[in-house]
């Protein structure tokens, strides 16, 4: 479908592609990543004809349709959005207007036959491009992304550039070309819109090709992976779990294969030294020098980053209120966003906001960080609490004509230039690229930047919105293990699952002015939001309802003994979760993390038996 031939590509900053050979099949769903820089998206266009390659070839099917949704921001237009979205198939739309004139002629000269065939002939072409259900279909898209059904026929340039995208993305779906290619299509979606794109994709029977950070999205959504490292493109099969694998066996074996190599041209060299004056050895000599000369190097394996770990300074003791919501009212105009709210957050919580689009995730965010005046009620801190806010935007606030020590030594005066190089490198600002203007700098460089700033004094309370976005997997691995040690109070929103399970101890649902709290991460959070103690009495409850009277008594007996082990069982776990619940809440044990991290993981085995246990009595009483 797509072939690739010994493509090399070179810019002034240095060689991105060196003799990359692929074959892109039919039916492959492909998650393409790398280091940021390393030249995921240029390969995209490189693929897509708006580049060329310095040397190689490229080709392409004849008649291969293709979807391509960029990084850039679209621009708005005055259409809306429903007739942006039909843009995106023009030919349906041509269709549609040919039909309405051709009606119009009819309704003049109805005995004209000629136009009664032309219509027909239309409305088949119409009707097998699937014009009939195609607004069902465009609405279905949209909901799925986020919109509602009043936002339809609203002007597009009344949207953010993300909701842009959202629209962009919706027509390439709806379009349903030959080969989907998706520059990070989560960046500008919230968790539920990623989630219903996730389910989309895997029902996908077209190809795709996509370059994402998001760990999860990717185990769903493909089946192969392209790793760029060291101006190579590196073919797995599987999803983002299995290249793990692959990659550190593939890494395992080229270490043993270059070390070999290694001990073999040492010895050699040895030889070379040791015999080359003497004439009895001129031959073997000779022959040794001209086997080095021929030798294919292997390459010597690289983990990248595997050293580097951020240390962000240590806060602290907080009181044990970090911060107490009485009876606040959230208001925009006349629109209510919080009524009557009532919170608290401890000393040593790690709270994921979750929710739909539009509920007021980021509000709560803003005014736990003061930048959001509540309306009516009381917001009162723990006495000496101080906080850390990490905007959607953050990037916004650097200086992009300031360098990018220059913006660290502006939050941070007190800090001699060794203390603020050591934590910039941390954040993969290695030597002189402290001295590069932001201005210059990709997105993912700025996010990081802005998350340095943010992490170089010391908080109680951080409050995280969006704060991986744009970063490769790199770099969220590396604030990830940061956040991991951090001892101080965290509150953050992402869409991105692994880094909500491995940073949250609770977990917030917001919707309809309310905040629901669940005691675990992301996936306990939906486990338990499906029910589990309504679960277990609707199978209680339930009688055993088999129709088929073949069953004998003794295998009925059996069933039912096994029963009552099942709901004793389960009780029992039950206790336990409560017991460990009470356990987590402990304040004594607020900052002990590896005693937090023990109960979780306790919690954890208790929650899979007891779900294995509602699972086998189902099948039991049906």
């Amino acid at each position: 479908m797509i072939r690739l031939e010994n493509i090399s590509k070179e810019y002034s900053s240095g060689k991105l592609f060196n003799g990359v050979s692929l074959l892109i099949n039919s039916g492959m769903r492909i998650g393409l990543i790398g280091q940021n820089g390393s030249g995921k998206t240029t390969l995209f266009r490189l693929i897509l004809g708006y580049e060329n390659p310095d040397s190689g070839t490229i080709q392409k099917n004849k008649n291969l349709s293709i979807g391509y949704l960029p990084q850039e921001i679209i621009m708005g237009t005055r259409r809306s959005v429903l007739e942006e979205l039909f843009s995106s198939i023009p030919e349906i739309q041509n269709l549609e207007d040919q039909m309405k004139r051709t009606s119009i002629d009819i309704a003049k000269t109805p005995n004209d036959q000629s136009k009664l065939k032309t219509l027909g002939r239309l409305q088949e072409k119409f009707e097998n491009l699937g014009g009939w259900t195609i607004k069902n279909k465009a609405k279905a898209i949209l909901g799925g992304l986020g919109f509602t059904e009043n936002q339809f026929d609203e002007p597009m340039e009344t949207f953010s550039g993300g909701w842009r995208m959202r629209v962009a993305l919706a027509g390439i779906l709806l379009k349903k070309p030959d080969v989907l290619f998706l520059d990070e299509p989560t960046n500008h979606l919230d968790l539920d819109a990623t989630i219903w794109l996730e389910h989309f994709l895997a029902e996908w029977k077209g190809s795709l090709i996509m370059i994402s950070h998001d760990r999860e999205f990717l185990n769903q959504s493909v089946n192969n992976v392209m790793e760029i490292n060291q101006s190579k493109v590196i073919f797995y099969k599987g999803n983002y779990d299995s290249y793990l694998k692959q990659k550190q066996l593939r890494i395992e074996q080229q270490y043993a294969e270059w070390s070999n190599q290694q001990d073999m041209i040492i010895q050699t060299k040895r030889f070379i030294e040791r015999f080359r004056y003497k004439n009895t050895k001129a031959r073997q000599v000779q022959s040794k020098i001209k086997h080095l000369e021929k030798l294919v190097l292997i390459d010597e394996p690289i983990q990248q980053n595997k050293h580097i770990k951020i240390k962000i300074p240590k806060i602290g003791r907080s009181p044990l209120k970090i911060v107490r919501l009485i009876n606040v009212d959230k208001q925009y105009d006349s629109k209510s966003v919080y009524k009557g709210l009532n919170l608290e957050i401890e000393r040593g919580n790690r709270i994921g906001l979750v929710g739909p689009n539009g509920v007021g995730k980021s509000t709560l965010l803003k005014m736990l960080a003061g930048v959001e005046q509540i309306t009516s009620g009381r917001l009162i801190y723990g006495e000496g609490v101080t906080t850390a806010y990490f905007a959607q935007h953050q990037m916004d606030t650097l200086n992009p004509d300031a360098t990018v020590l220059q913006n660290l030594q502006d939050v941070a005066p007190s800090k001699n230039e060794s203390e603020l190089r050591n934590h910039l490198g941390s954040f993969l600002f290695p030597g002189d690229a402290i001295s590069k203007l932001v201005k210059v700098l990709s997105g993912g460089e700025k996010s990081r930047l802005a998350l340095a700033k943010m992490l170089i004094c010391p908080a109680h309370l951080l409050l995280l919105d969006e704060p991986t976005n744009h970063l490769d997997i790199v770099s969220r691995d590396i604030v990830l293990a940061a956040l991991k040690n951090y001892n101080g109070t965290i509150v953050c929103i992402s869409h991105d699952r692994y880094f909500l399970n491995a940073i949250t101890n609770y977990t917030f649902e917001i919707g309809k002015g309310r905040v629901v709290i669940y005691s675990g991460n992301y996936d306990y959070y939906v486990w338990k939001s499906q029910g589990n103690k309504t679960q277990l009495e609707s199978l209680v409850i339930k009688k055993n309802r088999t129709n088929n009277k073949k069953i004998k008594y003794k295998k009925k007996k059996r069933q039912v003994n096994r029963q009552k082990v099942l709901v004793r069982k389960i009780k029992e776990i039950e206790k336990e979760l409560d017991n460990l619940k009470v356990e987590l809440l402990n304040p004594e044990i607020a900052s002990d993390y590896e005693k937090i991290q023990s109960l979780l993981e306790c919690e954890k085995e208790y929650e899979e038996k007891y779900f294995a246990y509602l699972i086998e009595l189902e099948e039991l009483q049906l």
